[in-house]
């Protein structure tokens, strides 16, 4: 009896958390002057390559986005401490950051992973788009280099 409560329990916990709407439309309907306004002149072309995350480990309860020349920012935040920042660098050309910490991402790719004081900080080549990902993740300290893979993992 325990276990099916539990269960269920599980299921509607799980269901709550992936029905965040994180796509590029739903963001820009979502988010219109913090989000859509900057990312709006891209090309179609880089549109496709933002790295925007399916699901993030909490509440998103706003987006902002910052275009710079090649580089495209998106800050995902909580109402709590919680926050990741993905950056998409378009043909970076060879300007990976040395980490000890190699990871496989679901992708293929390998990500190196480095511990900061506050954050994890994770990079990525993807070959195919020629682009560069970058996540910062700011969350509790004893999840928080599991959860930074999860987002990871959902670009």
């Amino acid at each position: 009896m325990w276990k099916r409560i539990l269960l269920f329990a599980t299921l509607i916990f799980l269901a709550a958390c992936s029905s965040q709407n994180l796509s590029l439309e739903d963001l820009k309907t979502a988010y219109p002057e913090t989000f859509a306004q900057p990312v709006d002149p891209l090309s179609d072309e880089k549109k496709e390559k933002l790295g925007l995350p399916e699901d993030v480990p909490f509440e998103v309860t706003h987006v902002a986005s910052n275009v710079e020349d090649e580089r495209v920012e998106v800050l995902y935040q909580s109402d709590g401490s919680e926050k990741a920042v993905v950056n998409t660098l378009y043909e970076p050309g060879n300007i990976l950051q040395e980490s000890e910490l190699q990871v496989p991402l679901n992708s293929g790719a390998v990500a190196g992973v480095q511990e900061k004081e506050d954050h994890i900080f994770v990079e990525w080549y993807d070959g195919d788009l020629d682009v560069i990902y970058q996540l910062e993740y700011y969350g509790p300290e004893e999840e928080r280099a599991e959860k930074a893979m999860n987002v990871a993992n959902a670009i």
